[in-house]
């Protein structure tokens, strides 16, 4: 989840030397959604993040274009780009690096903020599959970690299976006769069709009070209004509201936890520096694990008793709202609060590992009533906005936004640069394999041909 920082400024590095480790960087098209004058404000916060990337190119001396992608189709808006600058030609997203990007100049990188609007989860993930396909270098997550975080259930999965705690839940896809659930205000639900997997049995399973979200939206969209339920006639009509609303998309259901809400924010490390003596990490191993920001916590400031205390829709977009006033973002004391912060600081790295976070991401927990930290959400590429709390972290570990920037695409070029590495290294072995099956071919040909014939049978003991 996100929330702003009302006020709060941005720290510009002067001189701070990040530019050096960039050298491959030529030009930065800083790629995001479109944005219209009826959007929905969750939609257009993404020129506040496109502002703070340029500025911070600017700041770095990186050259930057800002494309915004029309219909989703970044291949055809690169395309138009590479001609305009002299040397494009027609290709798509299967032309791997060829033909639909000729016309950009080499070292170009692609500052992926192209975000999924409203009703729309797979324009995020498929803006960075395209790219991949282009062989493109770009900033944040690959597609498949992408894929995996917009699905909450997906994530909710992945991580219960590696052991990282969730809140209990599950999955919501239908109901039974809406005109039988509750009607008389009971919380006696005929079963119909909304039992069995998907269906409002996932209300027998996990314990009340539950909170209800479309499985595949962020920015908190459908995380509104009486998002948690205390019975199961109201859990039954906030299910059946949600699924009008977005039609197709499958609910979570997850028991609401009681306890504090923390955000980890996580920034790619630093790239090795060969020519620092200092630096021991080998280039060529493992790609580091990312540097932990200061962990953030939420308060909600004189929330009225059953109130539930959430970052919702309201707290972050209706600056009117009592949400949006009395949410609080604080960083707590690390001499007081040591074992809390290490163990949240433990999960989201694991969750980070488990979902193959890259780039950047956060990770959103709450703690149960004994004071245990759950995962709530994994986020890929969050929000950049100066007032966000990804930059507000960053700011509190002492990182200006042009540092965090050019770590940004310092990991977006590395890992760009592993991932064709991979290819090759995998196309050698392919090749490897099939000379050695060719060779192998050719003996056992040889070896039938240097064998003595057959003797004929033999009849009344003479040989013929």
């Amino acid at each position: 989840m996100e929330l702003k920082d009302r006020a709060r400024r941005v720290r510009w590095s002067r001189g701070s030397g990040s530019r050096s480790r960039l050298g491959e960087v030529s030009r930065v098209i800083i790629a995001h959604n479109p944005v219209g004058p009826a959007d929905d404000p969750s939609t257009s916060d993404v020129l506040a993040q496109v502002e703070l990337v340029a500025g911070a190119l600017a700041e770095l001396g990186i050259a930057a274009t800002r494309l915004g992608v029309a219909d989703w189709r970044i291949w055809e808006d690169l395309q138009r780009l590479g001609a305009a600058q002299g040397r494009g030609g027609p290709g798509g997203p299967g032309s791997r690096g060829t033909a639909g990007t000729a016309g950009l100049a080499p070292g170009t990188v692609v500052f992926n903020l192209v975000e999924a609007p409203p009703g729309m989860p797979g324009v995020h993930p498929a803006t960075a599959a395209a790219l991949e396909l282009l062989d493109l270098p770009f900033s944040g997550s690959s597609a498949a970690a992408l894929w995996l975080s917009t699905d909450k259930l997906a994530t909710r999965a992945l991580l219960a299976a590696e052991g990282v705690p969730v809140p209990a839940g599950g999955r919501l896809d239908r109901l039974g006769d809406p005109g039988d659930n509750g009607r008389d205000g009971s919380d006696e639900v005929n079963a119909g069709d909304g039992r069995g997997p998907g269906g409002a049995e996932v209300l027998d399973r996990v314990p009340p009070p539950w909170i209800l979200k479309p499985a595949c939206e962020d920015a908190s969209l459908g995380l509104d209004g009486d998002a948690v339920c205390a019975t199961r006639a109201a859990a039954l009509a906030r299910a059946a509201e949600l699924l009008r609303r977005f039609p197709g998309q499958p609910l979570v259901v997850e028991r609401y936890l009681p306890g504090r809400e923390l955000n980890v924010s996580l920034l790619a490390a630093p790239p090795c520096d060969q020519r620092d003596p200092r630096d021991e990490r080998d280039p060529r191993g493992q790609r580091q694990p990312p540097m932990v920001l200061p962990v953030a916590e939420i308060e909600f400031v004189d929330y009225p008793p059953g109130m539930p205390r959430i970052v919702g829709y309201e707290a972050k977009w209706q600056p009117n709202s009592f949400a949006y006033t009395h949410t609080v973002r604080r960083f707590p004391s690390e001499a007081a609060e040591a074992p809390l912060l290490a163990e949240a600081r433990r999960l989201a790295l694991a969750a980070w590992r488990a979902c193959g976070l890259s780039g950047y991401g956060r990770v959103d927990l709450r703690l149960d009533e004994r004071g245990v930290p759950h995962v709530l959400e994994v986020n890929a590429n969050p929000c950049l906005a100066a007032d966000a709390g990804f930059m507000a972290a960053a700011e509190q570990a002492g990182l200006s936004a042009a540092e965090v920037i050019s770590r940004i695409l310092a990991d977006a070029v590395a890992r760009h640069r592993c991932d064709r590495q991979e290819r090759v290294d995998r196309q050698e072995r392919v090749d490897r394999r099939e000379r050695v099956d060719q060779v192998d071919r050719v003996d056992r040909r040889e070896r039938r041909q240097d064998a003595p014939a057959p003797s004929l049978p033999v009849a009344g003991g003479v040989s013929f």
